[in-house]
């Protein structure tokens, strides 16, 4: 079941990614920082990543997902799934 999740920036969001197209595997989020965004909306950890600011992350490797996460200034938004 995917859902949406926008955080209010700026960054630091507070989580991290594991996975991309360079590791053949998909990108999930493997740790929440306690008390940060992240950690006040609905996201938990194992939550695949399936669009960043729209964009649909399956071709995506782990750097590009990193970088259009960084170039998120104000709010980012992103899509997962359960």
């Amino acid at each position: 079941m995917a859902y949406s999740v926008t955080l209010n920036g700026p960054g630091p969001w507070g989580f991290r990614l594991q996975g991309g197209k360079d590791f053949n595997m998909p990108l999930t989020i493997s740790r929440i920082t306690p008390g940060s965004k992240a950690a006040q909306s609905q996201m938990n950890q194992g939550d695949l990543v399936v669009a960043i600011e729209g964009v649909n992350t399956d071709s995506m490797t782990h750097l590009e997902a990193q970088n259009k996460i960084k170039s998120a200034s104000h709010n980012l938004s992103l899509t997962l799934q359960k």
